[in-house]
C-alpha cells in the first residue's frame, strides 16, 4: 500500500461535525505528524510503545481514515527529482535526456536539483506529490547526504554507487555497472594490442567511481605482470579542460606513454586535442581510449574506443524502482548491476 497522507487543521476538534485530523492525533500523542502517518500505514521502524501511544490517541479522538482522501493522495505523487552535480557536460546531458524519457510512461514530472533540498523534499513527500530521488555521482556516495535522506524517509536510487561498505549498501536502492571490472578489461585490451606503457587519467578522487576505475586499471596491469608507474597516473576532474591539461602532461614526458586511458570520454576528447596540438597522430603514434560511450565519442575524429554503459537503461530502471516503491515502501533494497561492453573504434591500435 502507498503512504497515507491527511489534511491538517490548526486545533483539536471536538464537535462531531468537525472530525479529528492527523494533526490532532499527533498533538494528543505528543509525537510528530510523520510518526502518526507511519503508524497508520503500518510502516516498520516504529517502537511498540510509540505505536500503542499513537493508536490510543486514535481511539480516544475517534479518528477516522478517509478512504477517498487516501485514494486521492496516492494518485498525487508525480514529481521525480534527479540530483545532478557532475562536471562532465556529456554525462549531465545524457542523464537529463534519459530521465525525461524514463518518466514519460509513468506520467512523472522531472525536476532537477544541483543539491538535495531536504526541507522542500520532505514537504513534497508529506503532501503526497514526491515519487522519490535519483542520485548521481558523486552525490550517490555522499555519506552525509545518504544519512539525511534515510532519516527523512525519502525514497532514493543511487546511480554509480559504491558496492563495498555495508553502511553504504544499506542506504537506498543502487544501480550501475561494475566500473572496476570494465576498466580492467579496457586495460587488458590495450595490453593485448602490445602497449606496456599506458598512461591513466583519473577523475576527481572525491568520486568513488573514479577510484574504482583507477583500481581496475591497476588490476589490468597486475594481471599482465606490468609494474605500476606513478608518473603515468595523473588526476583530472572528468572535464574536457582537465583532459587537455593531463593529456599534454603525459605526452610531454621524456618517455611518453604509447597509450592513454582516460576515465571518461570528455577527458579522452581533451587528450585527442592535446595530441593534435603536439603533432602526435592518433592512433599511429598514440592510442587514446575513454569511458562512458558518450554520444560524441562516435562522431569525433578519430572515433573513440571506449567503455559503453547504458545510461538509458540505468535511468529507466531507476525510475521503475521508485515507481514500484510507491506501492511497497518496505520492499527489500535492490542492487542492480547493468551490463557494460568495450566499443572498439579508431582511436587505438598497436604501438
Amino acid at each position: 500500500m502507498g503512504r497515507i497522507h491527511f489534511a491538517e487543521t490548526s486545533a483539536i476538534q471536538t464537535s462531531p461535525l468537525k472530525p479529528s485530523t492527523i494533526k490532532d492525533v499527533a498533538r494528543e500523542a505528543g509525537v510528530s505528524i510523520k510518526t502518526v502517518s507511519r503508524v497508520i500505514n503500518g510502516e516498520p521502524h516504529v517502537s511498540a510503545r510509540m505505536r500503542e501511544k499513537v493508536l490510543a490517541s486514535v481511539e480516544l479522538l475517534n479518528f477516522k481514515i478517509n478512504a477517498a482522501a487516501r485514494s486521492l493522495r496516492s494518485k498525487l505523487a508525480k514529481q521525480l527529482v534527479v540530483v545532478l552535480d557532475n562536471p562532465s557536460q556529456s554525462y549531465t546531458e545524457a542523464v537529463q535526456i534519459n530521465a525525461v524519457l524514463a518518466c514519460q510512461p509513468f506520467g512523472f514530472e522531472l525536476s532537477l536539483q544541483g543539491s538535495a533540498d531536504l526541507d522542500a523534499l520532505t514537504i513534497a513527500m508529506e503532501s503526497g506529490t514526491l515519487v522519490g530521488l535519483v542520485l548521481t555521482p558523486p552525490l550517490s556516495n555522499d555519506f552525509e547526504l545518504l544519512d539525511r535522506l534515510s532519516k527523512a524517509d525519502l525514497p532514493f536510487v543511487r546511480v554509480g554507487a559504491e558496492r563495498g561498505p555495508i553502511e553504504l549498501n544499506e542506504a537506498g536502492d543502487k544501480i550501475g555497472i561494475d566500473d572496476r571490472v570494465a576498466a580492467s578489461e579496457m586495460t587488458a585490451h590495450l595490453i593485448a594490442l602490445g602497449h606496456t606503457r599506458i598512461g591513466f587519467i583519473t577523475g576527481a578522487q572525491s568520486y568513488d567511481v573514479a577510484r574504482r576505475r583507477l583500481m581496475g586499471y591497476y588490476d589490468g596491469l597486475q594481471k599482465a605482470g606490468i609494474s605500476r608507474n606513478s608518473s603515468l597516473v595523473v588526476e583530472g576532474d572528468f572535464s574536457y579542460a582537465s583532459g587537455l591539461l593531463c593529456g599534454e602532461a603525459l605526452m610531454s614526458q621524456t618517455s611518453r606513454p604509447t597509450a592513454i586511458f582516460a576515465s571518461n570520454d570528455d577527458m579522452a576528447a581533451g587528450c585527442l586535442a592535446s595530441a593534435y596540438k603536439l603533432g602526435l597522430r592518433v592512433p599511429d603514434t598514440l592510442s587514446v581510449v575513454g569511458f562512458d560511450d558518450a554520444p560524441f565519442s562516435r562522431i569525433i575524429y578519430p572515433a573513440l574506443t571506449t567503455v559503453h554503459q547504458s545510461l538509458d537503461d540505468m535511468m529507466e530502471q531507476a525510475v521503475a524502482i521508485l515507481a514500484a516503491r510507491r506501492s511497497d515502501p518496505s520492499a527489500p533494497l535492490r542492487d542492480v548491476v547493468i551490463a557494460h561492453s568495450l566499443v572498439k573504434r579508431e582511436s587505438c591500435a598497436a604501438p
